[in-house]
């Protein structure tokens, strides 16, 4: 390309001048801060769906957004402006700043003329030590040791053995396929439910694969099930009451994609009333959790704030990412992580 493109900056972190100063030592590139208001808390808002302009968190620049969002070719951002192809007309690409798109899928690009990159496998490594993490807190019983510890109380709590578990990998992305390898490194037999598998196809990934419509024959054989598919219309609620029913008692179920994947009030009911042996849960619907949900409460449910992935190098990451493809997308070179809208439900 010939001309300058502007790439509009509307992830907060990449306001940072080490980032901003990267950018304009490119040919070509001109970098455009997406303002928002001094102080403001944006990481604590909802990036799962489009917002009107201006934002919460940008009340005071609205204008300064308007004309920034109007000039520019390149989108990068985690929370999305809705009305997309209308408030930015020369728009060409938007680099997601997350694993998840779900929403860009309601932004109103035009995915005829609108590339949607993200940027999935950027996570995957730390979310999946999160998961194992995870995984060995409940199977060696850590937290009945420290309650032991806190009362003063000498009790033995002897866990379980990892290897030769079972785990069902629901989605075989990024952060996925990262769990399959951590499980079989420590002798665990991996089973891999993927949207587009066939019956009878294979994977290297997981010891066995299985197509979207043999979910239940995973969970029913599975010792851990993970949950890390993405959020569309036809993975809502995907984890019913009759999904959870297949899983063995003694199972853990963990969710790491998004909250809508699972329908809590059925999840809370069980935990209760038929439980498994844990749920462990760092994403809900809607986030925060009311603090009247009864998961809270619940003796085998492990929360935590939508913090499973781990953020000392997150930021650079991500950025190198974008770089990379920014400078990719300048000369006219295939970019890396293109998301397929069909195969979402976007298009």
């Amino acid at each position: 390309m010939t001309e300058t493109l502007r790439v509009c900056l509307g992830f907060p972190p990449f306001h940072d001048p080490s980032y901003v100063e990267r950018l304009e030592a490119l040919d070509g590139i001109e970098p455009v801060v997406l303002p928002i208001d001094e102080g403001a808390d944006w990481g604590a808002e909802n990036a799962g769906k489009p917002y009107p302009e201006p934002p919460p968190w940008a009340g005071s620049v609205a204008a300064e957004r308007e004309a920034a969002l109007a000039s520019c070719h390149v989108l990068t951002t985690l929370h999305t402006p809705d009305r997309l192809a209308e408030r930015m007309p020369n728009l060409r690409w938007v680099q997601g700043c997350g694993a998840g798109v779900e929403q860009f899928g309601t932004a109103g690009l035009d995915f005829d003329r609108h590339v949607l990159t993200n940027c999935t496998g950027v996570s995957a490594g730390s979310m999946s030590e999160w998961v194992i993490g995870r995984l060995l807190q409940v199977w060696k019983r850590f937290r009945e040791a420290d309650a032991h510890q806190e009362a003063h109380a000498f009790e033995r709590t002897y866990g379980r053995t990892f290897a030769g578990s079972t785990l069902g990998i629901i989605g075989l992305g990024g952060i996925g396929k990262a769990v399959a390898t951590r499980a079989r490194a420590l002798g665990c037999r991996t089973l891999g439910l993927k949207r587009s598998a066939k019956p009878g196809d294979t994977s290297p990934d997981v010891d066995e694969l299985f197509p979207a419509d043999q979910l239940h024959e995973v969970l029913s054989r599975s010792d851990a099930v993970v949950l890390s598919a993405p959020a569309t219309a036809e993975t809502r609620h995907l984890i019913d009451a009759k999904a959870l029913a297949a899983m063995p008692r003694h199972a853990v179920f963990v969710n790491v994609s998004r909250g809508s994947l699972v329908d809590e009030v059925e999840l809370a009911r069980v935990m209760r009333d038929e439980p498994l042996a844990a749920a462990v849960l760092d994403v809900f619907d809607p986030e925060p959790p009311d603090p009247a949900n009864p998961l809270w409460d619940l003796p085998n449910v492990y929360m935590s704030a939508h913090s499973s992935v781990s953020v000392d190098r997150y930021m650079e990451d991500v950025f190198d990412l974008f770089l990379d493809n920014l400078e990719r997308f300048r000369d006219g070179r295939d970019l890396r992580n293109v998301v397929d809208p069909e195969a979402l439900g976007f298009a």
